[in-house]
């Protein structure tokens, strides 16, 4: 097999891993921000800055998730 070949399998298994990594971890991420953020708690009682930064953490791995799509579509498309 073309060694071109191999090398753009193993970016693709390594992109594929890594995306599936960062979705685990945005899962969870948004499954604590909706704890922090609980609607029938009071307002005073909310930890804002703790989800605060979940939020900021989600928006990093979003882009993440983002680029390696194209990444793994572009390999994907080159690989056919």
């Amino acid at each position: 097999m073309n060694p071109e070949k191999l090398q753009f399998k193993g970016m693709l298994a390594e992109a594929k891993k890594s995306f599936r990594t960062k979705n685990t971890e945005a899962s969870g991420l948004v499954i604590l921000i909706r704890s922090l953020l609980n609607p029938y708690e009071d307002i005073s009682k909310l930890d804002v800055e703790k989800a605060l930064i979940s939020m900021q953490r989600l928006q990093e791995i979003q882009e993440d998730i983002k680029a390696l799509d194209t990444k793994i579509k572009n390999l994907e498309s080159e690989l056919e």
